[in-house]
């Protein structure tokens, strides 16, 4: 019975060490939990910031901006919101919101407003360097109107100084393409129609060039004034250097330009 009571003690005793040894271990996990939690702040508590420039490069889902004063830094735009454009170009001026700080190497971005976009400010400029055009099918055509029925409304321009593209005739049911300047919309003073090309002659040469036909009311090597059969829209002047030799006052010319009508002084690329 002794030897029993002995053992049973023993036991007893290797337990009580067992458990001893167990509680420290119990105590250092939440303390290093504890430590952990308290150095990353939740990002709700970030405050929110804005870095403003234009875009410098675009790399994937990383641009790189310059502020004003002429500071650079990153940006991982991949979640952010962007607003303003579809997309991101070189030469943007935008507005990036983020949290904290910026980092030394990338900053994620919560969201992007382009202010001002390159791309759509190029594109503009180009349209304003071209007469606009628009497609449909004509529903009446004449030397001084024709007619269009487009997806969007049917339009009538003047179409006395029109030049005209086509290969069996510019008539009604035939689809066709009017370059144009002017308000569609305004009726009363109608827009002017520069070029009409019909699809049988859309692959054409000429349908590639852009000309007008006058008479030449004032020339000199340089320049030409020439005179439409409009007299609404009439005595436009082209620029083209040593063009217009042997042209004289009163002759009909046709002038191959490029760019617009509606400039001050039009460019000439040739004449014929």
């Amino acid at each position: 019975m002794k030897k029993q009571y002995l053992a049973i003690t023993g036991l007893a005793v290797a337990l009580g060490i067992t458990a001893c040894s167990s509680k420290p271990a119990e105590t250092v996990a939440p303390a290093t939990a504890t430590t952990t939690a308290e150095s990353a702040p939740a990002e709700e508590e970030l405050e929110e910031k804005y870095f403003y420039g234009y875009v410098d490069s675009v790399t994937g889902d990383t641009v790189t901006i310059t502020s004003d004063n002429g500071t650079t830094a990153k940006f991982d735009v991949s979640k952010a919101e962007v607003s303003g454009a579809e997309e991101i170009g070189v030469g943007d001026e935008i507005e990036i919101l983020f949290l904290g700080d910026i980092s030394s190497d990338t900053t994620e971005a919560k969201s992007v407003e382009i202010i001002t976009s390159a791309a759509a400010e190029a594109e503009e400029k180009a349209a304003e360097e071209q007469d606009q055009a628009i497609s449909g099918t004509i529903e009446a055509a004449d030397d001084d109107t024709i007619t269009l029925k487009t997806e969007d409304g049917t339009y009538t321009f003047n179409g006395k100084i029109a030049q005209r593209v086509t290969k069996n005739g510019i008539k009604a049911g035939v689809k066709a393409e009017v370059t144009y300047y002017g308000d569609l919309e305004d009726q009363e003073d109608k827009p002017v129609a520069t070029r009409i090309v019909t699809e049988d002659a859309a692959d054409s040469a000429e349908a590639k060039e852009y000309t007008l036909t006058g008479k030449v009311a004032e020339v000199n090597a340089d320049f030409v004034v020439i005179d439409t059969k409009d007299p609404d829209n009439t005595l436009f002047t082209f620029s083209g250097s040593g063009m217009f030799e042997g042209l004289a006052v009163g002759d009909t010319v046709t002038v191959i330009y490029e760019g617009t009508l509606t400039d001050r002084t039009i460019m000439a690329i040739g004449v014929k």
